[in-house]
């Protein structure tokens, strides 16, 4: 190939500076557009093709990619400690993954179907075509098959019925479905709030107002039967009692300082220190164990489970059995009056026809007599709740209560619960009535207001603990006050407007509205 003629170009840029010329490589100039093969400095198309067909001794243009050729290990940057993915350190080295070995599934010739342990299933017969066929299954899709005896047609309202509106939607309904009205009456637009701090005791038998707030008796958090003062402030003090077992007491009274405590095998004890020592009250001979006791006119009055009067005079002295026309069935103290002043109010039968009913008033003079006003008909069962206030008188009848106002009438308010305590909340007449609900074992505390006939709920309790009735107590008697969710006392305190209620819950008290 004939040598190529210099450029002066190149030559007077390598004089000046030969960095440039290193840097700088310039191309030859492209061939004409023109295709002049002639141009003077370009080779022939003939030199061209001559050239590439002359041998050049492995020099020239080399079309290999060099796939085959050795590497350097020097033209390799690699580090030494990158071993590979394989032995990569796991990113929690202290979890435990197990055996991780590589198992050959080629040259392993236990998983051969001779060798298995379960014999192959490739020909099994699972019987599948022997199962017998069930076409008489009922879907339900169209009712049942066989008669139902308890759905009957005439159970079943008319397809028609409510088109022309002769069936009222109530019949359709069921009444008591998602209905939250605790023994069938109304929520109060106001219910009562509950206040004080709660009260150790995880079921009680009994409670009274006292000074600074309330004496109560019943079982603490831990088993123990315990007779404790609490107040509205949020203390209990636990009294260290003598003469009396707590878990023994079924019933309390309280007036000033004097506390009297019925027990559940009828005894009688009284404390004239506020509820410490207690000394046991000899009844007289003949009248049975004692079912009831009030403080009033002076005395301590106490009924008993055959229908006895017997009076305590609260200075000393020898307990007397007071004349009543016939068996009395309540007794209450009439909260209208103040201290030893009020008075003793007794439903006892006249003994004029079976079932009639007396209503006796105690004198100040200790004496006891007939107010006069006329009861109702015969109850089916004689009352034991009894509530009165001057000349506000209030029974438990079968459903609900019985109320006499000072027009002397008598008004039944029923629901669907047995009433276990009354007390009057003021001169008005206005009363709460503890209502026990024994489908959900829970009482509702039911607020008639003076004049009203409409009773509303003012609060619920209930019902105790799980486990509360298994061990509440040796003896049948001591099993049923605080076993269940009814309340089994109930005391007004008017001078700070609370009202305590006891039974199987434990202890509350309620903010009188």
């Amino acid at each position: 190939m004939p040598e190529r003629p210099a450029d002066p170009r190149n030559e007077r840029g390598a004089g000046k500076d030969e960095r440039r010329r290193l840097d700088d490589d310039e191309l030859d100039p492209l061939p004409p557009l023109d295709g002049d093969a002639q141009e003077e400095g370009r080779d022939t198309e003939a030199e061209v093709e001559a050239d590439l067909d002359e041998p050049h001794d492995g020099e020239g243009l080399d079309d290999s990619t060099g796939e085959d050729d050795p590497v350097d290990p020097e033209d390799l940057d690699v580090d030494e400690r990158d071993t590979g993915w394989l032995g990569e350190p796991a990113d929690a080295p202290d979890l435990d993954l197990g055996d991780l070995g590589v198992h050959d599934l080629g040259a392993d010739d236990s998983l051969a179907p001779d060798d298995a342990e379960e014999p192959g299933t490739q020909n099994e017969d699972f019987g599948f075509g022997k199962a017998p066929e069930h076409g008489g299954l009922d879907s339900g899709d169209e009712g049942p098959v066989a008669p139902d005896e308890e759905l009957r047609e005439d159970d079943l309202p008319a397809m028609d019925a409510d088109e022309e509106g002769d069936l009222e939607d109530a019949a359709l309904t069921d009444t008591g479905f998602g209905a939250d009205e605790p023994v069938g009456l109304p929520w109060d637009a106001e219910p009562w709030s509950r206040v004080g701090a709660p009260v150790a005791l995880s079921s009680a038998t009994a409670v009274a107002s006292a000074a600074r707030g309330a004496l109560a008796c019943g079982r603490t958090e831990g088993g123990g039967a315990a007779l404790v003062r609490v107040d509205l402030e949020g203390t209990t003090q636990v009294l260290a009692t003598t003469g009396i077992d707590p878990a023994g007491v079924r019933a309390l009274a309280v007036q000033g300082s004097r506390v009297a405590a019925l027990l559940y095998d009828g005894t009688v004890t009284i404390s004239s220190d506020g509820g410490t020592r207690y000394a046991p009250v000899p009844l007289p001979p003949g009248p049975s164990h004692a079912a009831q006791l009030a403080w009033g006119a002076g005395s301590l009055w106490v009924r008993t489970a055959r229908g006895a009067l017997v009076v305590v005079p609260a200075g000393g002295g020898a307990a007397a059995v007071h004349g009543v026309p016939g068996p009395a069935t309540a007794l209450a103290p009439d909260t209208g009056g103040s201290g030893s002043d009020s008075a003793i109010v007794v439903l006892a039968e006249d003994g004029a026809g079976e079932g009639a009913l007396a209503l006796l008033r105690s004198t100040p003079a200790g004496g006891l007599e007939s107010t006069g006003v006329e009861l109702p008909d015969a109850l089916d069962t004689p009352p034991q709740a009894l509530g009165a206030r001057g000349e506000h008188v209030a029974y438990a009848a079968r459903r609900g209560i019985v109320v006499r106002g000072p027009d002397g009438r008598w008004t039944p308010h029923e629901w669907d619960a047995p009433v276990t305590a009354i007390a009057f909340l003021d001169d008005d007449g206005t009363l709460v009535a503890a209502a026990y609900a024994e489908g959900d074992d829970t009482t509702a505390l039911v607020r008639l207001a003076a004049g009203s006939s409409q009773a509303t709920v003012v609060a619920r309790l209930g019902p105790p603990p799980a486990g509360r009735a298994a061990d509440s107590g040796d003896s049948p008697e001591q099993q049923e006050p605080d076993a269940d969710g009814r309340v089994v006392a109930l005391s007004f305190d008017e001078a700070r407007g609370v009202v305590w209620v006891a039974g199987g819950f434990g202890v509350a008290a309620f903010a009188v509205r």
